[in-house]
């Protein structure tokens, strides 16, 4: 084996890190400071002292994070042969293969929502079917639900990440109360029991093979068989036992219960094995799958005794004029290569359309620098995305070319397809939708108003009329036969809103919306409060750009004028990232903006309020631009006091 090392030039602190005989090492990074390659370099020193490459296992939580060990392995010298021998993967991917020794057969593997719908929706009429008599009114969802199911899918992701059900107590039971106790909906944690039941039949780990896995399951499954509380296993036949020398895991800010459920076992089944951790605790942000700051704190040390910890501090993305401050808002020391050039500049804008002109002005110079500039060098770093609508709108009138990521353009949101759809049918103008919207639209509405149509099929005969009416079909026959049987307050508040907006005034359009209670017919449609939060800022932020049009008329015609320009826009390579903070966490950008760094939109003391500022912020290489209003800024924005305007 070929163990001469080309390696490069090395920090102090990655010589260090190598140096390290540990047996328990954790590595407290910071963002852009080059972890990945310090995982690496530390993989190629164990192999220089002898350790056998076969017997060394690096993981990461994502795949992104996985692709680029292997430019790290070539960074620091490691030979091919030696890097074909490495096992490095994602813990769910090493998770998925231990089931599928231990079951001997594959299980189907679903990556996208699409693919596990039908399941939760059975789950959701079962549950709806199992509680409404134990607990009246506690199941929030109307109807089939189906617009609740991203979300109920991501409530799943943490309650199983977490392990919320099988570390509560003992005597914990199903109730709106003890959900509460859990940080969950009573109606997210009785729909994921009906849905485990179907996905394995069994609920907490004790029962049949699964029947399918979706992301996240095959740690979460792994957890639970490796955490019975009858031992399954001998210590001769633990699927843990792999003779493993090293195992690393890098992303370590992401790790959840179920995941380090599966890191304990490894290191108590393999006691020859070293660990590295390598993470940055300011990175844990809450909606990633149940990640916990506690295993970068002070869990690692109770669970597993306590480790070495060194420091990765110096940062490769960005300058000292970003480092400096971004150390004084997290509290811990941040450091840049002096010959990294970066800025960051603090811009007022009071108004929406100070924003447009901050961002316009970001694109036009980036188009300025080369014909074939890269328009996704550029990212706009949004805290709240439903109140993007009127930024959204600005962008559509100018034909700035642009990709939303990580949440749906305003025209795509359900509430807003529903409340066109409302207006339409109360002025009587016709195709106000394109194909694609209008399927979405009624869907949307028909979730919104619940019901069905009388006949025998009941809610499939309903989904075949809903899916197959024209648009003015559905206006004047299937939407009356939803309201018709439907609760008498969503009816009533339908029909009052269409009469209200039945004058084409546009100034009758918010008394329209009012009346509908979107908000509250919310509550029946999806499960998270973040999701009624995002509905409540899309309503208001389109009752505000309806200001801008004569009547009602003009301003659905320019809003379906609007899904033909996105439409278009969408065929474009070339566009800026609009972008909420979690969906842009792992990547970096040559100029990033963060709009509204307010008072009231984005400050406290909040741990994940703050993580996800400095999460946005160090996606910034060359350029970070932040906005305030000027009679409110942000509390965190004293630590960058020299660039305030």
């Amino acid at each position: 084996m070929n163990k001469k090392l080309v390696l490069p030039m090395l920090t102090q602190e990655q010589t260090n890190i190598g140096a390290s005989l540990s047996k328990r090492l954790l590595v407290e990074a910071n963002a852009g400071a080059a972890k990945t390659t310090t995982a690496a370099y530390w993989i190629a020193c164990l192999v220089k002292r002898g350790v056998d490459p076969r017997k060394i296992l690096a993981l990461s939580f994502t795949q992104p994070g996985v692709r680029p060990f292997e430019r790290a392995f070539a960074r620091v010298g490691l030979p091919p042969d030696v890097v074909r021998m490495l096992r490095v993967g994602t813990a769910e991917d090493f998770c998925l293969k231990r089931l599928e020794r231990l079951e001997g057969s594959k299980v189907r593997y679903h990556e996208r929502p699409e693919h596990v719908r039908s399941a939760v929706l059975q789950a959701i009429a079962q549950a709806r079917s199992q509680m409404e008599d134990r607990f009246p009114r506690a199941f929030s969802l109307y109807g089939s639900g189906e617009l609740a199911v991203e979300g109920l899918l991501e409530d799943f992701a943490r309650m199983k990440g977490s392990l919320a059900l099988q570390r509560a107590d003992e005597s914990f039971t199903l109730t709106p109360e003890s959900t509460a106790d859990l940080g969950f909906s009573f109606t997210s944690v009785a729909v994921l029991r009906s849905y485990e039941r179907e996905r394995t039949g069994f609920f907490d780990g004790e029962g049949a093979q699964a029947k399918f896995r979706y992301r996240g399951d095959a740690a979460y499954d792994l957890a639970n068989l490796l955490n019975a509380n009858e031992p399954i296993f001998s210590w001769e036949d633990h699927p843990m036992r792999l003779g493993l020398q090293a195992v690393i895991f890098d992303e370590m800010h992401d790790c959840n219960w179920a995941i380090f459920s599966v890191l304990r076992n490894l290191l108590e089944f393999n006691p020859d094995c070293s660990f590295l951790g390598v993470g940055d605790r300011d990175q844990v942000i809450h909606s990633q799958d149940g990640a916990d700051a506690y295993f970068m704190k002070e869990g690692f040390g109770l669970e597993l005794g306590a480790p070495q910890r060194l420091p990765l501090t110096l940062t490769h993305r960005f300058g000292p004029e970003l480092a400096e401050p971004l150390g004084k808002f997290a509290r811990k020391p941040y450091s840049a290569n002096p010959a990294r050039l970066s800025a960051v500049e603090m811009r007022a804008a009071d108004t929406v359309e100070d924003v447009f002109h901050v961002v316009a002005q970001a694109a036009t110079s980036l188009r300025g620098l080369s014909e074939k500039s890269d328009l996704q060098n550029l990212a706009v770093l949004l805290r709240h995305p439903g109140d993007a609508v009127e930024l959204e709108h600005l962008l559509l009138l100018k034909g700035m070319p642009y990709e939303t990521v990580g949440f749906k353009s305003f025209l795509e949101r359900p509430e807003v397809l529903f409340v066109r759809m409302v207006l339409a049918a109360a002025v009587d103008t016709q195709g106000r939708f394109s194909a694609g919207p209008l399927k979405a639209a009624k869907r949307a509405t028909w979730q919104f108003v619940g019901g069905q149509l009388e006949g025998e099929g009941g809610a499939e005969d309903t989904e075949q009329a809903v899916d197959g009416s024209r648009e003015e079909e559905f206006r004047s026959f299937v939407l009356p036969g939803l309201l018709h049987n439907t609760h008498s307050n969503t009816s009533e508040g339908v029909l009052k809103a269409m009469l209200v907006a039945s004058t084409n005034e546009i100034g009758d359009l918010e008394r329209a919306v009012s009346a509908l209670q979107v908000k509250a017919l919310a509550r029946h449609v999806f499960v998270r409060r973040s999701d009624m939060e995002e509905v409540d800022a899309s309503i208001a932020g389109l009752q505000k750009i309806s200001r801008n049009y004569s009547s009602i008329d003009a301003f659905l015609d320019a809003l379906h004028q609007f899904d033909r320009v996105a439409k278009a826009r969408s065929e474009m390579r070339n566009r800026f990232v609009l972008s909420t903070i979690e969906a842009a966490k792992g990547l970096e950008f040559d100029h990033v903006i963060i709009p509204d760094v307010n008072a009231d939109t984005f400050d406290g003391s909040d741990p994940d309020e703050k993580n996800l500022f400095y999460v946005a912020t160090t996606r910034a290489c060359n350029l970070l631009t932040i906005t305030h209003r000027r009679d409110a800024p942000s509390s965190y924005l004293a630590c960058f006091a020299r660039q305030m305007p």
